[in-house]
């Protein structure tokens, strides 16, 4: 006899044990239940590395940090948060939980996973009310604004020859320096 087999979803708390037991053999996050790996790669290191250097400013940290949003633990590539904000809570032992007021703007940097960070990750982050967020890919710079609770309201695109605005630093830079290449 076959059956149709049942799609587990996970918790953030079962992920969080599982993670910190040791239980993944590669890097994975966490979103709406189910455990993702992961995409590394050059052009996604460098252009991550790219990315920590430019959009330093003064008033603000960057990090790769987990960012729990909702149910879910994804893991951007970097995000920005406004120095001196304090964790509003904590998961697990090891992960702290930020206002979204806090936080600045979050990047996915995006070769294999595109379809899912400018569908299921925008709205996962747009439902926490992260102000901005960007997927980062070869050819194309995706920005998300006004968060709603369905995702966000605007997505612009930006090329190699435009600027961009970095709301948090009130500045702008070339696309073309944000879209590493080997």
């Amino acid at each position: 006899m076959t059956g149709a087999s049942i799609a587990y979803r996970w918790t953030r708390e079962e992920f969080l044990r599982a993670w910190e037991a040791g239980a993944f053999d590669h890097r994975v996050e966490l979103v709406e239940g189910e455990v993702w790996s992961v995409v590394i790669g050059d052009w996604h290191g460098f252009t991550t590395g790219n990315l920590l250097r430019l959009l330093t400013a003064k008033g603000f940290r960057l990090t790769t940090a987990t960012l729990p949003t909702g149910n879910s633990l994804p893991d951007p590539d970097c995000w920005v948060l406004r120095e001196g904000a304090e964790p509003i809570g904590t998961v697990g032992t090891k992960v702290s939980v930020w206002a979204p007021a806090d936080v600045a703007l979050v990047v996915e940097v995006s070769d294999e996973t595109v379809m899912y960070d400018l569908g299921i990750k925008a709205k996962l982050y747009g439902r926490a009310g992260y102000s901005t967020y960007w997927v980062v890919t070869k050819d194309v710079l995706y920005e998300h604004t006004d968060p709603t609770p369905e995702g966000f309201r605007v997505r612009r695109e930006y090329r190699a020859g435009e600027d961009i605005p970095i709301h948090y630093a009130d500045t702008t830079l070339p696309v073309t320096d944000l879209l590493s290449t080997l």
